[in-house]
């Protein structure tokens, strides 16, 4: 299995253009690292129990490629 990082760059996703990608376990990790140091969703994920349990799954799912990586 491979995890891997993308940069993309445009005015919109749609039309946004992949500028670099890398597989590198150390960059993964310290990506990884940062967006599990941000906060988790609120607003709307946390009154809607199907947003909360989307944010809930992705943040486990980056914990098991942080830690795999590691």
């Amino acid at each position: 299995m491979v995890t891997f990082i993308a940069i993309y760059r445009g005015a919109e996703i749609d039309t946004a253009k992949m500028v670099a990608v890398s597989a590198d376990p150390d960059l993964v990790v310290q990506v990884v690292s940062q967006l599990l140091e941000s906060p988790q969703s609120t607003g709307e994920a946390v009154s809607d129990p199907v947003l909360a349990s989307l944010d809930q799954g992705r943040r486990q799912a980056l914990r098991l490629i942080r830690d795999s990586a590691k």
